[in-house]
């Protein structure tokens, strides 16, 4: 066997690797394209899922993101480029993913309680 056999061997037989359950704030920026800030609003309005924030100690506050807040932001980003108003997508977002879970609601209210509020973000 030969290194391009062997290679496509390993491709074929290697599985692929999943992903994983929960994206950070940074992931989802990098991938979509959009701010921190449009994200948590976005979140806020209920238009992605709540992320779980967590305090690593002295690095600060950390955001996880469900892996569905990856596919629910691009559903968002196609809605505003067809000219909808987030209200509009707010309705097509319920209909799609039905409404928001007692989970995803404790978890916006517990992120919302740990960030900073916008007037500090900006000043940064």
């Amino acid at each position: 066997m030969d290194v391009s056999e062997r290679y496509r061997y390993y491709k074929e037989v290697t599985p692929k690797k999943p992903l994983p359950p929960v994206a950070t704030t940074d992931d989802l920026v990098r991938i979509t394209g959009l701010t921190k800030d449009t994200m948590y609003d976005w979140a806020d309005q209920g238009l992605l899922p709540a992320p779980e924030v967590i305090s690593d100690g002295r690095r600060g506050i950390k955001s996880r993101w469900p892996i569905e807040a990856l596919e629910r932001a691009r559903f968002v980003m196609a809605k505003r480029a067809e000219l909808l108003t987030l209200a509009e997508i707010a309705v097509l977002v319920a209909e799609q993913w039905g409404p928001p879970t007692e989970e995803d609601i404790a978890r916006r209210q517990a992120a919302r309680e740990l960030r900073r509020p916008k007037r500090l973000r900006a000043q940064k």
